[in-house]
């Protein structure tokens, strides 16, 4: 048997912010609270500096993804046709037979696809060519901040500031494959393969693992990178390029070696992508607008050392004035001052757990005897692991990812910056106060839907619980529906209410039952003939009603709220 090479390169562009940790710089815990900062998360470098998406992180999503893509029904077809031993076509340190993996990954150079999306990816600062950056510290790429809201107090959580370096949406990716199907002979005449060790993938498995990788990215089951649940690390194949090539090269005669030398065996067209489409996740989609606007804050940049005269006095020789307010300014997706404004995915997840969790636990209050543990002294981060068990099961916890995850909402159309500018009141002479005078600047626009997904494989236990699951989410959704929960920040300032205008839930059939679609009453679907106008609350609660849940045999009560207990004591306490 002769050896036969594969190279594939397949052209991707990230749909959503994209974020891979590497080495993670050791954070000082022994300075004073007032002077900790932020320390990034950053992408692994290659020799040259590069930030680059490494190959076993690669792997592992694509690994990810074709074996739950195999395990189900819908890929049994493709299953019976790698044969009974697919798994160990991934590789295997199994002491019976360790087997090397079938395919290669190789590290996808994101400085490189930075530079190609606008050629001015580099961080300000930093030069604008790779040439010059010859140390991994000297080419840094944009970051964006997120904070962890206390549940008590609702302010930020100590040690909950975290910063992670990503790329932007629209970034092209270039992925490059390699496998090797068959291997040498050992014998004399050369007929004879080896005896020893698990046999090798053939050429059809190698052709049938890369349909089977095509059609897992045509689908968009494939997520790199880290944040997942935020909606980071979604890509597509790119348009704009040839999707994809595949070159082969049998390595049997000289004839064979030349061609590889060649470049190898155009064998693209036979390729026939898996057809990957069905999923089972569950789409909630809502259409939403605010009218008090929304803002997500743009971290303000640090302050110099000759920069520390307060912000009230102005500049050098300028009377109080003349001074130059410093306004906030919203977010954007990207790094560039062109990039849209965005609802960050984690924005908005973070607010619906912390509602969902409030609303778990005000049932457990009224049903249990003994009283809720108090989280007043609870860090966010023991408050997070204390969550109600259903919580835990939508949205994770520091042991395992949550089944639901929200995507990045952008603006949409002409945006108008509003000026907001306030101050704190001295509470001895009842003036302003020296000093805290603010200003932000909040962006008045249209917004994109909010989309959230749901993987209901992701729920443990039996259907009921993921129904209850189901539940515990829709309550909040309802409440959402009610201008009750505002997004953003600055809420108790008046911003960040939001008006609900259409819910649709698409997929999961035996959890959710019907496709769900409610519209605002008091949008085009108002009843105009005098019948009773139904809220999309009322709606969301109606269908929730009628859903059939058996409850948890452990509880001591009925309902999806039986589910909220963990152990058996804590239900029948």
């Amino acid at each position: 048997m002769s050896i036969t090479r594969y190279e594939m390169t397949i052209h991707l562009v990230t749909e959503s912010p994209l974020h891979s940790g590497g080495i993670d710089e050791v954070v000082d815990r022994s300075r004073p609270d007032s002077e900790r900062v932020a320390v990034p998360r950053r992408f692994a470098r290659d020799g040259k500096g590069h930030p680059v998406l490494t190959g076993r992180s690669v792997k592992g999503a694509v690994r990810a993804a074709c074996e739950e893509y195999l395990h189900s029904d819908a890929g049994a077809a493709v299953r019976k046709q790698l044969g009974s031993d697919w798994e160990g076509l991934w590789g295997t340190t199994s002491s019976g037979k360790p087997r090397a993996a079938t395919l290669t990954f190789h590290a996808v150079d994101l400085a490189e696809a930075a530079q190609r999306k606008d050629g001015s990816a580099w961080k300000s600062g930093t030069a604008d060519a790779p040439e010059t950056h010859p140390v991994a510290q000297s080419i840094a790429l944009a970051t964006r901040t997120g904070i962890a809201v206390n549940r008590y107090w609702g302010a930020a959580g100590d040690t909950a500031l975290f910063e992670h370096e990503y790329i932007p949406a629209g970034c092209p990716l270039t992925l490059t494959i390699t496998a090797q199907a068959g291997r040498t002979s050992t014998s004399d005449k050369g007929t004879q393969p080896e005896a020893d060790g698990p046999e090798p993938a053939t050429e059809s498995q190698v052709e049938q693992l890369f349909a089977l990788i095509i059609g897992l990215l045509e689908s968009g089951r494939v997520a790199f990178g880290g944040r997942r649940n935020a909606g980071w690390g979604r890509v597509r194949l790119d348009a704009d390029e040839p999707t994809w090539t595949l070159t082969r090269s049998r390595l049997g005669t000289r004839e064979d070696l030349l061609t590889w030398l060649g470049g190898g065996e155009n064998v693209t067209s036979a390729i026939d992508p898996v057809d990957c489409t069905e999923s089972e996740r569950i789409r909630i989609t809502i259409s939403w607008d605010s009218p008090t606007g929304i803002l997500v804050a743009e971290p303000r940049p640090e302050k110099k050392a000759e920069d520390d005269t307060p912000a009230h006095k102005g500049a050098k020789g300028q009377a109080d004035d003349q001074q130059e307010m410093i306004y906030t300014e919203p977010l954007r997706s990207g790094p560039h001052s062109t990039a849209p404004f965005v609802l960050p995915g984690s924005s908005v997840r973070g607010a619906l757990r912390s509602r969902a969790s409030r609303i778990a636990r005000t049932v457990l209050a009224a049903q249990q005897s003994t009283p809720i543990d108090d989280w007043a002294e609870r860090g966010v981060h023991d408050q997070l692991a204390a969550d109600p068990t259903l919580v835990r099961d939508l949205f994770g916890s520091t042991d395992r990812r949550g089944a639901l995850r929200v995507l990045d909402t952008l603006a949409s159309g002409q945006t108008t910056l509003r000026k907001v500018v306030h101050n704190a009141g001295d509470r001895w002479t009842g003036g302003v106060a020296e000093g805290l005078l603010y200003g932000e600047k909040v962006p008045d626009t249209r917004w994109k839907d909010l989309v959230l997904e749901l993987d209901p494989r992701s729920l443990p236990g039996p259907v009921d619980r993921r129904r209850a699951a189901w539940c515990l989410l829709g309550l909040t959704l309802a409440e959402l529906a009610t201008g009750a929960l505002p997004l953003g920040s600055r809420g108790t300032r008046g911003l960040g209410q939001i008006h609900v205008t259409r819910v649709r839930v698409d997929g999961g059939a035996d959890i959710v039952g019907e496709p769900w679609d409610f519209i605002d009453p008091g949008g085009d679907a108002a009843d105009r003939d005098g019948a009773e106008v139904v809220s999309i609350a009322s709606q969301v609660l109606k269908r929730l009603r009628a859903l059939m849940i058996e409850p948890n045999p452990d509880a001591n009560w009925t309902g999806w709220s039986s589910y909220l207990c963990e152990t058996k004591e804590s239900c029948r306490d």
